[in-house]
């Protein structure tokens, strides 16, 4: 049976207190924060699916940091899943982010239209961008390059940069690759990634100020596969890719109270058996990608001075 998403979740009412919607005021606070996080749905539902302790090291953490997160509405769409409905443990780790004051923004990808808008004059300037970005992105079996193929004016403008004048070119193709989504795709991650390339041009925009935090490691090699392809003179700043093993170390680095069993106790979320990270140690001379060990000889790896230093 196909599955078939909706763009707004049945009880949606039940998280509309918990994420910010106005454009305004999500570009407000995307210029303030140092940090923003978007976040993948993998890595939503291994987080929202942790014991209390556990989860509220990360609540803590965001919290401590400043953190921005943002959720796309195709990840919404995910999450929502053939039910049109959130599940109970998403919508109470969307409270409880919001019980400590961290932010949570509902980003339409449309809305970096909006954002982009503000520093470039220029609509055909703007949807370059765009064009870019989806240029960066595609491959040859995908929902979007499916979507372009059936509409010959959208694949014009946005693939191939043709007539690029038009205001309402973010809004037509995010809207007409969303109505398309197909079960198990890859695009929440490749809408992510495009919003992420156009962004990152921002002028002022830091390196590291865009994060993606996701556990699917095809999505992470999109991404980053984004990111580098790009010519290097046309650049915009760079994106930090976590994992949830590699963001438990960033978190062990900068002093976040956790113990030995909560770290194993998150790193052993959802998985059977060993965990697998990409990553370099002391008698490494290259990124190994299949470094297999249990949660805990990992989480003794993060813990020992230069044990370990995860990639993803």
């Amino acid at each position: 049976m196909v599955t078939k998403y909706t763009e707004t979740p049945d009880n949606f009412h039940e998280i509309e207190a918990y994420v910010s919607t106005e454009i305004n005021e999500i570009k407000r606070m995307f210029y303030q924060a140092d940090r923003v996080f978007f976040y993948d749905a993998c890595s939503f539902q291994r987080h929202s699916n942790l014991n209390d302790t556990e989860k509220n090291i990360f609540i803590q953490y965001f919290e401590k940091q400043g953190i921005l997160i943002f959720i796309t509405r195709c990840i919404l769409m995910e999450l929502s899943g053939d039910q049109h409905s959130l599940e109970r443990r998403f919508i109470d780790y969307l409270k409880s982010l919001n019980d400590v004051g961290v932010k949570v923004v509902l980003f339409n990808e449309e809305y970096s239209y909006s954002i982009i808008s503000d520093c470039f004059s220029s609509i055909e300037k703007i949807n370059k961008y765009l064009m870019w970005a989806e240029r960066m992105v595609h491959s040859p079996v995908s929902t979007i390059t499916d979507t372009l193929r059936a509409d010959s004016n959208l694949n014009s403008e946005v693939h191939d940069g043709k007539n690029l004048k038009a205001s309402d070119l973010y809004k037509r193709f995010f809207t007409a690759v969303r109505g398309n989504k197909e079960h198990e795709d890859n695009l929440g991650e490749e809408l992510i990634a495009i919003c992420v390339h156009i962004l990152s041009h921002l002028p002022g925009v830091a390196d590291g100020k865009l994060c993606v935090l996701t556990d699917d490691k095809g999505a992470a090699g999109k991404i980053d596969s984004a990111m580098k392809r790009t010519n290097q003179e046309n650049q915009g700043a760079k994106i930090i890719v976590f994992s949830t093993p590699k963001l438990v170390q960033y978190m062990f680095q900068e002093q976040i109270v956790m113990s030995e069993d909560e770290m194993v106790n998150i790193l052993s979320q959802g998985v059977s058996g060993n965990i697998v990270v990409m990553g370099i140690t002391d008698y490494d001379l290259e990124v190994d990608t299949k470094i297999s060990l249990s949660c805990r000889e990992l989480v003794h790896k993060i813990i020992e001075p230069n044990g370990i230093k995860i990639v993803f």
